[in-house]
């Protein structure tokens, strides 16, 4: 088939109703665990002596925590998605320690994961003291528990399938009972908001049933700016 056989598209809003909100809250989760799950992949990779990404692991795995744990704690937009799926019993520890882990850890510095140390600095052979600084080590999750943490990821984004598929599946019989022609006609209903980097907002809060996107345009600078 050649490229002027192909078949065209048209792409219309599905008409504001509960099961069109709730298939975009059911959709914003998989948003969030699709990144979660490439972190994820990403930090797996890591593994290995000469690996372009060893040093992002720790960064990796600290995203997916984030990009999980946004599904389920408190939020003034969306439910939790534990609201909408139920966690395996066999995940159901490394669900709790990945809430922990980005508790104590990767949101708030309060656990022993990440520990400051003062430390003085002496002359070897004098003992005379040279500086004071302080030296942070810390430890992310250990191989093991990513992997742990890659299933939870993956058996999570499976029940949300299931779910999110039942209500995809009477948006597309409310669609084709709809006026097609006209939403056709009278176009995209979704609008674009242009606006410049320096009006950048991120105070915001999308709507249940959202209708516009603000796009923040950077302008490119000249050589020597």
């Amino acid at each position: 088939m050649t490229s002027a056989e192909q078949p065209t598209f048209r792409v219309v809003t599905v008409p504001d109703s509960a099961d069109a909100r709730l298939f975009v809250e059911l959709s914003s989760y998989g948003a969030d665990l699709a990144e979660a799950r490439h972190a994820l992949d990403l930090a797996i990779e890591s593994r290995g002596e000469g690996s372009p990404l060893e040093d992002a692991t720790a960064y990796l795995i600290a995203f997916a925590v984030v990009a999980y744990c946004r599904t389920y704690f408190p939020s003034n937009i969306r439910k939790p998605l534990t609201d909408h799926i139920d966690i395996p019993d066999e995940l159901s520890e490394i669900h709790q320690l990945v809430g922990a882990f980005r508790n104590t850890t990767i949101a708030h510095s309060q656990s022993k994961l990440a520990t400051t140390f003062p430390l003085g600095v002496l002359d070897g052979e004098t003992l005379r003291v040279r500086d004071v600084t302080a030296a942070t080590i810390s430890q992310t999750l250990p191989p093991p528990l990513v992997d742990r943490f890659h299933k939870l990821v993956t058996a999570a984004d499976d029940l949300l399938y299931e779910a999110t598929e039942q209500i995809r599946q009477s948006l597309i019989e409310d669609l084709r009972g709809s006026d097609i022609e006209t939403m056709v006609r009278q176009g995209a209903q979704l609008q674009t908001v242009d606006a410049m980097d320096a009006d950048f907002n991120p105070r915001t809060r999308r709507p249940p049933y959202p209708t516009s996107h603000t796009v923040y345009w950077s302008s490119t600078s000249l050589p020597g700016d």
